[in-house]
C-alpha cells in the first residue's frame, strides 16, 4: 500500500487520527507501515522551531504539519509532487530538518515539514483497515496538493455519498447536539 492515502472513517475517534488524511510513505506486510498526516497544518514554519533552525532561507519558510504521534520531537522533511502522466505522486523523504539535508531544486516544490509521523507495527494497519477504521484511496492531485487542508477530510466525505456525509456530520460529543 506504499503511496496510498488513508482517510479516517468517521467512526475513528482516536484524537491522533480523527478526521485525518494520511500518505503512506512505507508499507510492507512483514514489518509495518509509516505515514504522514496531510491535513493538519500547524500554521508554523521551520523558522519557528529554533532547535531545527536552518541556514537555508527557503527552508525556513517550509510549512510544518502534524505528522503523527510518533517522534513528535522531530521535524521530518518530505517532498510530495503530483505528476499528471502517469497520474502519480512522487515522494522523497529527506529525514530530520535539524540535519539540514541537501534538497535538490526539483524536490523543493511540494516540500513540507512534519512534526512526528504515524507508525504501525506488523499487521496493525491491516487490522485497522479490516475493522473499517480507514478508507484506502489512490492518491489524487487534489489530495496531494491539498489547497485547503482543514476542509479536505469533509470534502472527501461529501464526495463519498449520503451515508458518509451523514456520519461526517455527527458531532464528536452527540450529547452536545
Amino acid at each position: 500500500m506504499t503511496g496510498s492515502l488513508l482517510v479516517a472513517h468517521p467512526n475513528l475517534h482516536d484524537p491522533n487520527f480523527r478526521r485525518t488524511i494520511l500518505f503512506l510513505s512505507h508499507h510492507a506486510a512483514g514489518d509495518g507501515a509509516i505515514g504522514l498526516v496531510l491535513n493538519r497544518p500547524l500554521r508554523k514554519t521551520i523558522s519557528e522551531f529554533p532547535e531545527h533552525f536552518a541556514d537555508d532561507v527557503a527552508l525556513r519558510r517550509v510549512p510544518v504539519f502534524y505528522g503523527g504521534p510518533v517522534g513528535a520531537d522531530e521535524l521530518l522533511l518530505a517532498s510530495m509532487q503530483w505528476h499528471e502522466s502517469p497520474g502519480a505522486v512522487s515522494f522523497h523523504g529527506f529525514g530530520n530538518a535539524s540535519e539540514e539535508p541537501v534538497i535538490p531544486p526539483e524536490s523543493r516544490p511540494g516540500l513540507r515539514a512534519f512534526q512526528g509521523y504515524s507508525g504501525w507495527s506488523r499487521g496493525q494497519l491491516e487490522s485497522e483497515i479490516a475493522e473499517k477504521s480507514w478508507l484506502v484511496f489512490s492518491p489524487s492531485r487534489r489530495l496531494i496538493e491539498m489547497p485547503h487542508p482543514e476542509n479536505a477530510w469533509s470534502e472527501v466525505m461529501q464526495r463519498l455519498g449520503p451515508i458518509y456525509r451523514l456520519l461526517a456530520g455527527v458531532p464528536d460529543d452527540p450529547s452536545l447536539n
